[in-house]
């Protein structure tokens, strides 16, 4: 500290009057009758006999390098003395005697200000301290402290003048609590002053005020499709704060129980739509106004199901044909149908993208599908088995009775039954269509017959219930509705003619012998059968019988009536009745 003169008077009585010098001011200070020196300042003693009168120096004769400036050693009160005092009125010695003594205080000690931070949250990291907000600041200054914290007597305490300081280099006298209300890093310094100069060395102190919440975003992971997302999906909160840090982060669903941290599971929540509110507070309980977001926790997967386009057959299997293709479709509740996946016989999945043909083997082939939503919600997966008939019917045909063949050739009649029979060993027979010589026919639903005289060519064909036919197929017949054509003849001429109920028949004689016979130009006659005046028919030739040709049937004198019929191998039969008179 830099030092200065100024001169101290003070007075002894009878004498003269003496003064004293210090620092510029505030180097002394008076108040209440008291003298307060600093403990620096030089002190310069003089002396006057009047009041106005001349000013002597008062110098040490045994000691002169100790006055003239004297310093004042003593922190507190110290004493100018005069051994006894002495009655001003008789000059005289005063009894019992005192000492005369004028107190002069010397204060040598700087103030000391103390500094409190209050009524605001405070959070100290890595050396740095922080403060929220309402931060106020309260500088208590004291003199008569040493800086060891030793109280020195009042008495050496001249009191502190005035306290300054600064915050970030503004300077401003300190008179009451301060409100410290702007926002980041805080320099303040301080010092006080007392009244006789002595100066307190400036105090410094940093921290930081933060009065901004924290902010904290939100990332969505795993499966979403737009605000949907599935159960396995999770949120991720990204607090940040860019003064006292983020002390913690707290979210809850739907008004529920608030949780702390900043990953998010969604497992616990139900299907359907959820709100989430966040949000962070820092160290200096700095609070983030609530964010929320809402969303759709989809925890349904798909429901899928398989048609089939073109041939189908329900019976024992779903019956299918090669042309069959199988269709997957698939509904979701909420995120919708990402895709939809195919197995065919236990095979690896494939994605499906259009109606396809199952393999063309015949048999079994079970299907089966799932499908995934768009946030990866996988449906069990379904199967379903079908009947792969690429197998057509087989049809056969046989012919009823009567029938016969000649030489390869068949002959029916047209009462002959044609039936047609039609197997299948997988969907079953649909129908089985056939037609005459190209045209007629239809479906066929019992045996038919064919009418017409000749021979024809039968079409016919099955289809199962998928729609596998058969390659048409055909059969010969020929159709013979034509009876024999019967012969007969006598062994003789015959010898007249007369008159039979109004009938001319020949006459034989009783000798003559009937030969019978019959021709049949398709399938041959079968038999030959006679009756002679009305009797039984008999076999014209058997091995049991004798042709009528070697029996003496006609030896009566009478009119016969022979009724001839013929009878051909398909049983188309013919009859033939005449007369004729045998007379001797």
């Amino acid at each position: 500290m830099q030092k200065t003169t100024r001169a101290i008077a003070m007075a002894f009585l009878g004498m003269a009057s003496l003064s004293l010098s210090a620092q510029e001011s505030p180097s002394v200070h008076q108040v209440e009758g008291r003298t307060y020196v600093n403990k620096d300042l030089p002190i310069y003693l003089q002396f006057k006999t009047a009041p106005n009168g001349k000013a002597y120096d008062l110098k040490s004769e045994k000691n002169p390098q100790d006055a003239n400036p004297l310093y004042l050693d003593t922190e507190g009160v110290n004493y100018i003395r005069s051994k006894w005092a002495v009655d001003s009125a008789t000059g005289k010695t005063i009894y019992p005697t005192r000492e005369v003594m004028m107190e002069i205080y010397c204060d040598g000690l700087a103030p000391s200000t103390s500094i409190t931070l209050k009524n605001a949250p405070r959070y100290s990291s890595a050396g740095t301290v922080y403060y929220g907000k309402g931060l106020v600041m309260v500088l208590s200054p004291s003199d008569g402290y040493a800086f060891d914290g030793t109280r020195v007597s009042s008495d050496g305490v001249s009191g502190v003048k005035s306290t300054s300081y600064t915050v970030n280099g503004a300077q401003a006298t300190y008179n009451s609590e301060v409100a410290m209300n702007k926002e980041g890093q805080q320099n303040v310094s301080w010092q006080s002053i007392d009244y006789v100069g002595n100066l307190e060395s400036p105090k410094n102190r940093v921290f930081v005020i933060d009065l901004t919440a924290p902010s904290t975003g939100i990332s969505k992971n795993g499966d979403q499709s737009g605000d949907i997302f599935s159960a396995r999906s999770t949120f991720s909160l990204s607090p940040s704060d860019a003064s006292s840090g983020v002390d913690y982060t707290t979210f809850s669903f739907d008004n529920g129980t608030n949780k702390y941290g900043t990953r998010v599971s969604l497992s616990a929540l139900s299907d359907g739509e959820h709100t989430i509110t966040w949000y962070s507070e820092d160290n200096v309980d700095n609070s983030e106004a609530k964010n929320s977001y809402t969303f759709y926790l989809d925890r349904t997967a798909p429901v899928s199901s398989i048609a089939i386009q073109g041939d189908l057959c329900e019976g024992r299997y779903d019956y299918i044909s090669e042309r069959s293709k199988f269709n997957l479709s698939s509904t979701d509740n909420k995120a919708g149908v990402q895709s939809i996946e195919y197995s065919i016989n236990g095979g690896a999945y494939s994605t499906f993208n259009q109606a396809l043909n199952l393999p063309n083997q015949n048999g079994l082939v079970t299907v089966r599908f799932r499908a995934t939503d768009k946030v990866n919600n996988r449906s069990a997966s379904s199967a379903k088995t079908y009947y792969l008939d690429n197998i057509a019917p087989n049809t056969t045909i046989s012919y009823g009775a009567p029938q016969f063949f000649k030489q390869g050739e068949l002959f029916i009649t047209s009462n002959t039954p044609v039936t047609l029979t039609a197997r299948d060993n997988a969907s079953g027979v649909d129908k089985t269509t056939y037609n005459t010589d190209g045209s007629g026919g239809g479906t066929y639903s019992s045996s038919f017959t064919v009418s017409n005289e000749g021979p024809h060519t039968l079409n016919f064909q099955s289809t199962d219930c998928v729609k596998n036919q058969e390659a048409s197929k055909s059969s010969k017949c020929h159709v013979d509705n034509s009876p024999p054509e019967i012969y007969h003849h006598f062994s003789i001429e015959p010898v007249g003619e007369k008159t039979v109920d109004g009938k001319t028949v020949k006459v034989y004689p009783n000798y003559t012998r009937l030969y019978l016979g019959a021709t049949d130009v398709k399938v041959g006659t079968d038999k030959i059968e006679y009756s002679i005046n009305g009797e039984a028919f008999r076999a014209y030739s058997s091995p049991r019988t004798l042709d009528i040709s070697e029996l003496d049937q006609f030896t009566s004198e009478k009119v016969y009536e022979v009724t001839v019929r013929a009878i051909d191998k398909l049983g188309n039969k013919s009859e033939q009745t005449f007369m004729f008179a045998i007379e001797r």
